[in-house]
């Protein structure tokens, strides 16, 4: 079977990669001029930024990376991190451990009035994940569409599962509440550790989604030189190993239904017919790609999902001096008064990074979440750049809160809003990282990557199970077990 893989970041060539090993035909079309999207890079002059997605989760053994990796006889470098960063709250630091017990011991120094109940907190979500970790390890594409996706999902179910499995409906936000946590300084912890995974705070997020945020860092959190992309690269090298095709600056204009396929038009008029598509991008660019009756029914079928709101991001990238640099993590989470949000998050390239860049220097990547409703009149220019310079001197406090020895001057300073995802990563109004976890949009009620168009499939961070590298591949890997693909 022919297949015409729209979107080269790490959803798009996870199917691809998996669905050209089992001998399919496939062709990547990605519309800019780098591999990742979201998880990928941009160089200036001697200095390499990722552009989005930093920390590494995944790597270990067992995990999602490390297994498609290795399906696919593909290595990426990573370290482990004993301390996966610092969260810097209001008079207070806590540093976030590898280790369990550290973090316990952590927290309880951070917040003594609450340790009993921060323990007994921890012990339900990380006892709940470790319950449902076989269903985790199973990977099972939610909602169900088809027997045989439910079939799959039913080989990892325990019978001590059930009492974790009645807390799909629950917010963890009632969960805090049991523990007498709501309302706390532990809670705003929470708050922005789930704002970066689940893209809600801990009041709406999904219980179970949560445990699952809640515990992965202790499965392991990595250093990847370079960034990220390294993740992007190793697929898509992947792909061509097999025998597939990738295309950079291919934007694809329409995808439409024809008698022998599918017919797939980039922005020059170049044409590909295939047997099934792929759409690695996100719904709401997916329903404008289509035609006729096929659009209509892709936007019957996720009309709850194309009606939810997204968050976006303000990124600043910048360069320090090695010298202030020096005995600072390489991760920092950040709570500011001027963030709407409430948080930013800091990484900083490691000192033996030359990737990055080879001067006595560091490479900074600081991003945050905005309200896009902000910037819905972000075409106009002049108003355009009035947002973008308050949102460069908000994210420059930021930085200055982390690096208390720093000067505010930079030998670059690119700051990143929504116009700049738009541009490059053709991300709709600037919207990343998919829909908001909570029970009432997750899980069961999430989008399927089985779409109602015949030989049509789509993946990605709108679709289950959602933001991340992790979530990104996962939805990848679904599509590639629908073609045929097996994985350990």
């Amino acid at each position: 079977m022919k297949i015409g893989v729209i979107g080269g970041g790490i959803a798009g060539l996870t199917a691809a990669a998996l669905a050209q090993q089992e001998g399919h035909d496939v062709i990547v079309f990605e519309a800019s001029r780098e591999w990742g999207g979201c998880a990928g890079k941009f160089q200036r002059g001697d200095y390499l930024f990722p552009a989005g997605a930093t920390l590494g989760m995944g790597f270990e053994q067992g995990g999602v990376h490390r297994r498609v990796l290795e399906k696919l006889g593909e290595t990426v470098e990573v370290t482990l991190l004993d301390e996966v960063m610092d969260i810097h709250l209001p008079d207070l630091t806590i540093s976030y451990y590898h280790d369990r017990e550290r973090l316990l011991e952590e927290l309880s120094r951070a917040f003594p009035e609450n340790r009993h109940a921060i323990h007994a907190f921890y012990r339900e979500v990380w006892g709940d994940f470790e319950k449902i970790r076989p269903l985790f390890q199973q990977l099972p594409a939610l909602p169900f569409r088809t027997v045989s996706d439910m079939m799959y999902a039913l080989k990892g179910l325990r019978p001590n599962q059930l009492m974790t499995l009645m807390k799909l409906r629950r917010p963890l936000g009632d969960t805090l509440a049991r523990h007498g946590l709501n309302n706390t300084m532990f809670e705003r912890f929470i708050d922005g550790i789930l704002l970066d995974s689940l893209q809600t705070g801990a009041k709406e997020a999904s219980h179970l989604l949560g445990a699952v945020a809640l515990s992965v860092y202790h499965e392991g959190a990595y250093y990847v030189e370079g960034g990220l992309y390294q993740l992007a690269h190793a697929l898509e090298r992947a792909v061509r190993t097999f025998g597939g095709v990738t295309r950079l600056g291919r934007d694809v204009q329409s995808i439409e239904r024809v008698s022998d396929g599918w017919l797939v038009t980039d922005r020059r008029g170049r044409l590909e017919l295939v047997d099934a598509v792929v759409s690695a991008i996100p719904i709401e660019r997916t329903s404008e790609l289509l035609k006729g009756q096929e659009q209509r029914r892709f936007k019957r079928q996720y009309r709850r999902q194309l009606k939810q709101s997204q968050w976006g991001t303000f990124s600043l990238y910048l360069v320090l001096p090695e010298d202030i640099c020096q005995q600072q993590p390489l991760f920092q989470q950040i709570y500011h008064h001027r963030l709407p949000s409430g948080h930013a998050f800091i990484s900083m390239s490691a000192p033996d990074d030359v990737l990055r860049t080879e001067k006595p220097e560091r490479t900074i990547t600081v991003s945050t979440h905005i309200d896009l409703s902000e910037w819905q009149h972000w075409k106009d220019r002049a108003a355009y750049e009035k947002l973008e310079q308050d949102w460069t001197d908000r994210l420059v406090d930021v930085v200055a809160t982390a690096f208390p020895a720093w000067n505010r001057e930079s030998s670059l300073l690119l700051p990143g809003g929504p116009g700049a995802w738009v541009k490059y990563t053709k991300r709709p109004h600037g919207a990343v990282g998919g829909y908001a976890q909570t029970p009432s949009q997750a899980l069961f009620r999430a989008a399927s990557y089985r779409t109602d168009l015949p030989n049509f499939y789509v993946c990605g961070d709108t679709i289950f199970p959602g933001a991340g590298t992790i979530g990104a591949m996962t939805s990848g890997l679904h599509v590639a077990r629908a073609l045929g693909a097996t994985i350990e």
